[in-house]
């Protein structure tokens, strides 16, 4: 490679030169200033947190149907005397009890 470069003339060294000066010149790294509005950062994280809200109140409104079926089930096994029944519907009004606090579970782990 060195021979080839040897062998050029005056003129080719001072094109090949001109041709590659602004590549290396404009391929430099440079500073970007940048503004934290115009990154859109603060938008993508509005709308993350918008979204886990509308999950989180989506989970709480299931678990509070849960729970207006599961104490529905309670009063029905409840006044048949079916215990097999009743434990099940307690059950179901336990896990809707925790859907229902999973909002708040979460804020007090520091999750969301």
């Amino acid at each position: 490679m060195k021979k080839k470069i040897r062998n050029f003339t005056v003129k080719q060294r001072i094109k090949l030169a001109g041709a590659f000066a602004p590549a290396v010149i404009l391929g430099n790294a440079m500073t970007a200033f940048a503004k934290e509005e115009t990154t859109g950062v603060t938008e993508v994280t509005n709308g993350i947190n918008i979204l886990t809200t509308l999950i989180l109140a989506c989970v709480a409104g299931v678990g509070v149907i849960f729970l207006a079926i599961g104490l529905l089930d309670f009063g029905a096994a409840y006044s048949a005397h079916d215990t097999t029944r009743q434990s099940i519907a307690i059950k179901k009004v336990i896990g809707a009890l925790i859907m229902i606090a999973v909002p708040a579970i979460l804020k007090l782990l520091g999750a969301v």
